[in-house]
C-alpha cells in the first residue's frame, strides 16, 4: 500500500513539473527595457527589469500584463509565453496609441511602486547610468 501511495505522489509531482513548469519559467530573469530601440529617443539609460523578483512578490500576472475590453482585463494567461511577440507591451503601446510605450511603462511601474510604497520611484533608481 505504501508503495502505491509513493508511486502516486511521484507521478503527481512530475505531472506538476510538466504542466506548471513552463508558465513559471515564461520569462528570463532579466528583461531589458530599452525605448531607444523603438523610438530612437535616448534620454535615459535602459531599465533592467527583474521579472522573477516581481513574480516572487504578491503580484499576479494580470497585475502587470493586460488586455482590456470594456474596462475588464480579459487576458488569457496561457498566452504569457516567452517568444510570444503579441504579449509585449510594444504590441499595443506604439507611437500612435492612446498611451505610448514610455507612458505605459511609467504609468504601470511608477504607479504600482507608488501605490505599494515599495521599490524604486525616482528616475535614477530604474534608469541607472553606467559608471
Amino acid at each position: 500500500m505504501e508503495r502505491i501511495i509513493g508511486r502516486g505522489l511521484t507521478i503527481i509531482f512530475f505531472a506538476l513539473i510538466v504542466f506548471m513548469g513552463p508558465p513559471l519559467l515564461a520569462q528570463p530573469e532579466k528583461i531589458v527595457l530599452d525605448l531607444s530601440k523603438i523610438s530612437g529617443e535616448i534620454t535615459r539609460p535602459e531599465v533592467i527589469f527583474l521579472h522573477n523578483r516581481h513574480m516572487e512578490s504578491d503580484l499576479s500576472c494580470k497585475d502587470c500584463h493586460h488586455v482590456y475590453e470594456n474596462g475588464k482585463n480579459v487576458l488569457d494567461e496561457s498566452q504569457l509565453e516567452e517568444g510570444n511577440q503579441g504579449i509585449h507591451c510594444s504590441a499595443c503601446h506604439g507611437r500612435k496609441s492612446r498611451l505610448n510605450l514610455k507612458e505605459a511603462y511609467h504609468h504601470q511601474c511608477i504607479g504600482c511602486h507608488t501605490k505599494k510604497k515599495t521599490g524604486p520611484r525616482y528616475c535614477g533608481e530604474c534608469h541607472i547610468r553606467n559608471k
